[in-house]
């Protein structure tokens, strides 16, 4: 924690020490870069620990299941006419849980909802603590899933949904993760409970070396750019290792010959039901310069591009990121 108020401090003075004097060459463009992703991963860091702590409480829990399974609120869940398992959640201060119809065994699922109950108040707390976290939640093995903020699940999800379905399921499994470690998901999906475009740190949970399901702390793009691109007034861009665009400002996504913005931001083009992620991608831009310059960054790693677009002449400059694999691009006219 003292690395990150550290890193937090350097990354704001090495920015507004950047703004305060005019550009004159490109060592100052990559020194505003590092210190933009610095303040970034500064404020997605605390989250890896939180993830990390959350899977070993998780784990815990299995240790305790007759105890836990015999003090549950076991009157709150209800089995409709579908034969569906779920929590109306009629106080709406809990979390939405369900058993998928896949469920296997769905006594041995719901022994595992009465166990996991304690979670309720950990997702809460991650919640109330980080403005930028959308929800916090575990699906396992077992076709479980509990998930904070509660949702209007009747009216979200199938009943015959398949939660070990998702990468942000299956990227933490067995196979996928061996060193069950925590990791990002890192191409960027559409939420089944309908909060837009996700972003995911997952972390798996094991006991007695038994796979058990995976935990998963959310962020949605639009808070993604919320809480962060708009603290810099720059043309600035996140793109993925494909080269779609996963936040931007609207001039600088505009500039890049993208299709039109709603209302010129990305924020409601996002969250638009017509919105197809993969016309974001700059390698399928209709210019031909922006499909070289994601060539130039991506394929050939280099970190500055020149172009012209339209009548006006630009300079791009790229960093990766450490925490993920993404990239930052300011583009400068």
């Amino acid at each position: 924690m003292k690395y990150s108020v550290f890193a937090l401090k350097f990354a704001l003075i090495t920015f507004f020490g950047c703004n305060t004097e005019k550009r004159f060459d490109d060592s100052t463009e990559f020194e505003l870069l590092d210190s933009i992703i610095t303040t970034l991963e500064v404020e997605l860091l605390p989250l890896e620990l939180e993830i990390v702590e959350l899977a070993a409480f998780s784990s815990q829990l299995y240790a305790k299941e007759d105890s836990l399974i015999f003090v549950a609120e076991k009157e709150k869940y209800i089995i409709d006419k579908n034969d569906w398992f779920f929590n109306p959640n009629l106080a709406n201060n809990e979390s939405t849980v369900f058993i998928s119809l896949l469920a296997p065994n769905r006594t041995q699922s719901v022994d595992e909802v009465y166990l996991t109950e304690p979670l309720d108040q950990k997702f809460k707390d991650i919640v109330e603590r980080y403005p930028m976290v959308a929800q916090v939640y575990y699906n396992t093995e077992s076709q479980l899933s509990r998930l904070y903020p509660p949702y209007d699940l009747v009216n979200t999800i199938d009943p015959d949904i398949d939660v070990t379905a998702f990468n942000f399921y299956y990227l933490g499994d067995e196979i996928r993760n061996p060193e069950r470690k925590h990791l990002w998901v890192e191409e960027i999906y559409i939420d089944p409970a309908g909060r837009g475009w996700i972003l995911s740190i997952i972390h798996p949970v094991y006991f007695n070396n038994e796979f058990k399901g995976v935990l998963g702390i959310d962020i949605t793009l639009a808070d993604l750019m919320r809480y962060f691109l708009a603290k810099f007034d720059e043309s600035l861009v996140i793109i993925d290792n494909d080269g779609t665009i996963v936040a931007g400002s609207g001039k600088a996504i505009e500039a890049l010959s993208m299709p039109p913005l709603r209302n010129h931001t990305y924020v409601q083009t996002i969250l638009a039901d017509n919105f197809r992620k993969e016309d974001f991608n700059l390698f399928k831009s209709k210019s031909k310069e922006v499909r070289q310059m994601a060539s130039k960054f991506l394929l050939e790693k280099e970190s500055a591009f020149e172009f012209n677009l339209e009548g006006y002449d630009y300079k791009a400059f790229c960093r990766k990121m450490n925490m993920m694999n993404w990239y930052l691009i300011n583009l400068q006219q």
